[in-house]
């Protein structure tokens, strides 16, 4: 089998395929796998990964909902894309292509459609992303991570025939492999923690996120007194030890193997609402407090999340140091409520999500 895979601008988009991808190889021993992205925090995920990706390159960009010169500009990366891509096809010629929401997927997707190439898209978010609506009349087979939300999937587009409900597969979010296996003992000579202090991950997002890392820092002062950090801010976001200075309180910009050592060893993690880290936080059993990115499907992740009492939940623009505060002590000094979001957020999911995909795409392949 020759396989594409789409990732690129966040590792929400990038995580997904690579775990499908290792799903993948135990079913095909011997194939070949591109990862196609767009420069991104993808080249240092594949990096760390175990499988021999491929990397591909090509333009792409975004469509915002809200007027930007940029989208004029976004207009001829895609077009590009589009173009190179064909070239791609055409030149690596693959058996099937994969997507997880990227906005690098959509141009690739037109041209596989063009060169009669089957794709499947998996939708990872609650909502369903615009990348995912463009795509979804082309592909072959759609996965989503949520029940439900096939029901807002565009039945028909005006290219293309009407969406088949039956191609439409729940089927959890993939997580990668390598957030499984950690220790505790491995951690504390990791990150050189303290066995008598619980341990607090806060973890920005791949891209970073300046306010969110911000009110981190200014709340380290008072956190350090109850808690150690382990603070993971995102590759745009600077690196090291910039800022606050503390034994208890350590900033990396990314954490590839080292992350599976800094969940194990975690008491209570705050994050973002990517659906990647929640599904990380439900494979893991974590207690978490759950800030969203702002005026994005993060937001519907994230009130799924409160609905379900599987996580705090608080929203950035009400978010302060003094409430950052507050909110990891009752956290920490309430088992009872770390106990039924532990249990709550594990049961969010289907389990095997990267084997239940991967199956999807075999079956397609074998049927070409």
């Amino acid at each position: 089998m020759i396989a594409f895979f789409i990732g690129g601008g966040t590792g929400g988009a990038t995580a997904p395929v690579l775990a499908v991808g290792e799903a993948l190889a135990k079913l095909h021993p011997g194939s070949r796998f591109y990862l196609i992205g767009n420069n991104g925090i993808e080249k240092k995920m594949i990096a760390k990964n175990h499988l021999s990706f491929v990397y591909l390159s090509i333009p792409a960009g975004k469509w915002r909902r809200y007027f930007s010169l940029m989208n004029f500009v976004d207009l001829f990366k895609i077009f590009f894309g589009f173009i190179k891509s064909i070239r791609l096809i055409s030149k690596y010629r693959p058996d099937v292509i994969f997507g997880a929401g990227s906005f690098v997927q959509v141009p690739v997707a037109f041209a596989a459609y063009l060169k009669k190439v089957p794709i499947v898209i998996h939708q990872p978010d609650f909502q369903v992303l615009l990348s995912t609506r463009l795509v979804v009349p082309m592909a072959r087979a759609v996965t989503v991570s949520f029940s439900g939300t096939e029901k807002d999937m565009p039945e028909f587009s005006g290219l293309f025939k009407k969406t088949k409900r039956s191609k439409i597969h729940t089927t959890g979010n993939p997580v990668r492999k390598e957030i499984f296996g950690g220790t505790k003992e491995r951690a504390v000579k990791i990150f050189n923690l303290n066995g008598d202090y619980p341990v607090l991950l806060a973890m920005g997002g791949s891209q970073g996120s300046a306010r969110l890392n911000e009110i981190i820092q200014k709340a380290a002062p008072e956190l350090t007194k109850y808690v150690q950090i382990i603070h993971v801010k995102g590759n745009k976001a600077g690196k090291g030890q910039a800022g606050f200075q503390h034994p208890h309180y350590q900033a990396h910009e990314y954490l590839g193997a080292d992350l599976r050592d800094a969940y194990a060893a975690a008491d209570i993690v705050i994050s973002r609402a990517g659906i990647s880290t929640i599904a990380e936080l439900s494979a893991l059993g974590k207690a978490a407090i759950i800030v969203p990115l702002p005026h994005s499907p993060q937001e519907i992740n994230a009130e799924f999340l409160a609905v379900t009492k599987s996580a705090v939940v608080v929203f950035e623009e009400f978010l302060t140091e003094e409430l950052a505060v507050k909110l990891v002590r009752k956290v920490l000094w309430n088992k009872e409520a770390q106990e039924t979001m532990k249990k709550n957020i594990t049961a969010l999911f289907p389990k095997d999500a990267d084997k239940r995909i991967a199956k999807i795409i075999s079956n397609i392949y074998a049927g070409k």
